[in-house]
């Protein structure tokens, strides 16, 4: 765990956009953009003046350094954002600063230099409640500010933000050493000039080409080897910043802004170090959002008004590393970025009888389809989906997962794996070739598996055929026992076929396959239906009139041999199809995970999102994802209907779970007796008694997980035991059983064949029954 836990170091979720890494301040472009688009200019004026402290002049006299690196350039103008600051600047109403009745500071603080860095540093301390001098060698401050600005207009600035707070300006008096202002600083005496004052801290800030007092530079190593840009004279802290390093009038403020930082950490704990110099961001913004929409332009040529500001803000796309996003189905639905998923799964994982014992990932966990498509598209290659994988074990070895969750799967596993569905059977001798259509393919239609299994015959006579599940519903659930069990049964099924390639027809048993058992050689079916020659008949060339989009299952995504094979095959049959906008490039359909029961909610959001992906019908090679989509009334054909002719329209209704059940032994035991001539020796599998449901009902019962032996031994409990109500107003029974680890009610009345269903619902609670029902000792243990 400690190592997926690690990979998130490099996680570029909080990195800035570039506009705001370019900008001295790191203004929090995209923040005050949200307040602007929603007309809140007061509140984009103080997000502004937090961060720069004088909107007015910055908003006058940045050079916009964000806008030379915004992506929109690429296709039409950069988003103005100093024309917007200025909107906000003329359109705000409340400018003041709130007025905090702060406690005054005892430590003391002095600027040299009164220009906008020292400003800037003046007003951080002074906020703080330090006493806050400020010496200027010239008879008004403003530094550089002068040549750039008229006097007035930085002044009014300069008095709007300093209204709440106080400092002492000492005019005309130039500081020669800086010693005699330093607290036992070696001087014989302070100096007049200064007021016979000493400070705990001081900054110079004395402009282009000012005295530097003999301190390093920022950019320098002192004669000890450590960092410049500041250094302690007896007990005080002095710091240089602003234009006298070099830096412009922007940086030279944003220097005096982020030392106070450093100045007020050394009033509090006598911690010394200068701001340090911001990483360059890794913020890859998504260019799929980008359409060409002009820069507004002021009706008065200046400035924007607030109409036009709202509209210039909506022209940024927000540039965030969040492909993470666009990429991983749990991150969107769940809305959580992978770093709080990492430290939510991290507590989840720890054992149930620690201290911390919550699990807030349990269920995305739980319903996570591992599409590994977050891990290709990050820019780090974080694996989420291995961090997944993982905690799926540890949290069910600490028993931290309902098993209710995994109920329906496992049960499927062993039904798919047990006498009434598996089969492995050779042709007489151990040929080259095992066809394995996984458990799914037959239990939607038989004719799936019979028709492409008889055409492989007559190409590869000993072709044999291996049923059963490849056992990933139990590596879903995290059983590492179980599914090492189901996958050495696998294994020895394959030595017992005399070690042959395995022909799968569903990818993701190849995929599960080729990561469990690497030994044992796959080849997709679709490879061999184009390698082998296959020609579809005259009635599947037949133009349907009928444009398709080419769905790619999220286990054949970059299988470049596999995805060739289909389009040659649908092709030569005659049909129209087409591509989705981003290929392969797409997450699960749905299916993947425990998510239709721990999270169904989620798992229809997945399937919504890959039918919205093209209007157009589909045509799939995963029998998976014909299933979610049919179910969903997206039109959806399987590449076998095509060639095979098998449903080739798309029309025919999916199967519930129990006629799943009914299929997979329907096809077994046509398989015995129409290739091998065999009388199949297992049980009959069918209802006790015929239940009849509404088609609401039965749409009920099967996104609850509930096939109809689970409701027929709910009534038959009830018959046999009398634990039933009767409501005489509908003339319905209910009754319920514990059917594993849920609890199933059913509302239904007794036919003369059979019985009705009404209606289903099951919880995960379990009843504690009384011993005595209805004044007559009964059996609690049902």
């Amino acid at each position: 765990m400690q190592n997926y836990y690690k990979q998130f170091e490099t996680c570029r979720e909080r990195d800035i956009p570039a506009c705001a890494d370019a900008c001295p301040f790191k203004l929090d472009i995209l923040t005050v953009q949200d307040k602007i688009a929603t007309g809140r200019f007061n509140a984009a004026y103080k997000s502004i003046r937090d961060q720069v402290v004088f909107p007015g002049i910055v908003s006058e006299i940045c050079p916009a350094y964000c806008e030379n690196v915004c992506i929109r350039k690429s296709i039409d103008a950069p988003v103005q954002v100093r024309l917007m600051e200025k909107s906000v600047v003329a359109s705000a109403t409340r400018k003041t600063s709130n007025k905090y009745n702060l406690p005054a500071k005892k430590k003391s603080v002095a600027v040299i230099g009164a220009g906008l860095s020292g400003m800037g540093f003046a007003f951080r301390m002074a906020s703080k409640k330090y006493p806050v001098t400020v010496f200027e060698k010239e008879d008004r401050i403003g530094g550089h500010l002068k040549e750039l600005m008229e006097e007035s207009v930085y002044m009014a600035e300069f008095d709007l933000q300093f209204a709440n707070e106080n400092y002492e300006l000492r005019l005309n008096t130039q500081i020669d050493d800086i010693h005699k202002l330093c607290k036992n600083g070696g001087s014989e005496s302070p100096d007049a000039s200064g007021g016979g004052e000493t400070f705990d801290v001081i900054y110079v800030a004395t402009g282009k080409g000012g005295n530097t007092f003999g301190l390093p530079m920022p950019n320098q190593k002192t004669e000890t080897g450590g960092p410049g840009g500041y250094m302690t004279v007896g007990d005080t802290a002095v710091f240089i910043g602003g234009e006298v390093c070099g830096k412009d009038l922007m940086h030279a403020l944003a220097d005096g802004i982020n030392i106070a930082s450093s100045a007020e950490g050394f009033l509090k704990a006598k911690k010394l170090d200068y701001p340090k110099q911001a990483q360059p961001t890794g913020c890859v913004p998504d260019q799929d959002k980008l359409t060409d929409t002009p820069a507004v332009i002021p009706k008065d040529g200046k400035i924007l008004d607030q109409e036009e500001c709202i509209a210039e803000a909506k022209r940024c796309i927000r540039c965030q590393c969040d492909a993470c996003t666009a990429q991983c189905d749990l991150v969107a639905y769940f809305d959580k970025m992978p770093v709080k998923m990492r430290d939510e799964i991290f507590l989840s994982c720890k054992p149930a009888g620690s201290l911390v014992h919550k699990s807030p990932a349990r269920k995305y966990v739980a319903a996570c389809t591992r599409c590994d498509l977050m891990t290709e598209g990050c820019p780090e290659h974080i694996d989420l989906c291995g961090m997944v994988k993982y905690a799926r074990h540890k949290m069910h070895d600490a028993d931290k997962v309902p098993a209710a969750y995994r109920q329906y799967f496992i049960r499927d596993m062993a039904f798919a794996n047990g006498e009434y569905a598996a089969l492995k059977k050779t042709m007489g001798t151990e040929g080259n070739y095992a066809f394995f259509p996984g458990c799914n393919l037959g239990a939607l239609e038989p004719e799936y598996v019979l028709r492409p299994y008889k055409w492989l015959l007559s190409k590869q006579p000993d072709t044999s055929i291996l049923l059963r599940c490849c056992s990933v519903p139990a590596d879903w659930d995290g059983n590492s026992r179980q599914h090492g069990e189901e996958i050495e049964a696998l294994r020895r099924d394959w030595m017992d076929l005399g070690k042959p390639t395995l022909i799968m027809a569903c990818m993701s048993c190849q995929k599960h396959i080729r990561q469990y058992l690497p030994e044992i050689e796959t080849v997709s079916l679709y490879e061999i239906l184009e390698q082998w020659g296959f020609e579809p008949d005259e009635a599947a060339k037949e133009d349907k009139g009928t444009s398709y989009a080419i769905f790619d299952p999220c286990s054949a995504r970059n299988e470049e041999n596999v995805q060739s094979a289909v389009r040659t095959l649908i092709s030569a049959s005659g049909i129209s199809a087409g591509e989705l906008p981003k290929g392969d490039q797409h997450g699960c359909c749905g299916f993947g995970g425990m998510g239709s029961v721990a999270a169904p909610e989620f798992a229809e959001y997945v399937a919504r999102q890959r039918m919205e992906l093209s209007e157009a019908p589909y045509i799939v090679y995963c029998s998976n994802c014909k299933d979610i989509f049919c179910d969903r009334g997206k039109k959806t054909v399987h590449i076998l209907d095509i060639l095979f002719g098998i449903d080739p329209d798309g029309v025919r209704s999916q199967p519930d779970l129990t006629r799943r059940r009914m299929n997979r032994v329907a096809l077994k035991k046509r398989l015995l007796e129409e290739i091998w001539k065999e009388e199949p020796k297992m049980e009959s599998y069918e209802n006790e008694y015929p239940l009849i449901m509404e088609d609401e009902v039965r749409e009920k019962v099967n996104k609850q997980k509930i096939l109809e032996e689970d409701i027929c031994a709910v009534i038959d409990n009830a018959e046999t035991t009398g634990r039933r109500t009767f409501d005489p107003n509908t003339g319905h029974y209910k009754a319920y059983k514990e059917i594993g680890h849920i609890t199933c009610w059913v509302e239904y009345t007794p036919l003369e064949q059979g019985y009705e269903v009404h209606n289903l619902y099951t919880h995960r609670m379990k009843i504690e029954l009384e011993a005595v029902w209805n004044g007559r000792k009964t059996e609690t243990d049902l």
